[in-house]
């Protein structure tokens, strides 16, 4: 598993953990997207990085996303 900071990987467990909390409040997919504009929210708004580190870190939050969501659908199909 890829831990650097901003990878793919990251981005899958910080959106694991981010839905693990909010459990009881939100569905799944609801916890994935709140997740998922607040980081583009607050990237987009830092403007301490380059421009290709923030692309990168855009492309590895949405590949991680579409994965956690595919996941989220494939356990709603099957009745978990």
């Amino acid at each position: 598993m890829n831990t650097d900071i901003f990878s793919v990987d990251y981005f899958k467990e910080a959106l694991r953990i981010h839905i693990e909390k909010n459990k009881d409040a939100v569905k799944p997919i609801h916890a994935a997207n709140s997740y998922y504009r607040s980081i583009v929210a607050s990237v987009i708004y830092d403007t301490r990085h380059k421009k290709m580190d923030l692309i990168l870190r855009l492309r590895n939050l949405d590949q991680a996303y579409n994965e956690i969501k595919a996941e989220i659908r494939e356990k709603a199909s099957s009745g978990q």
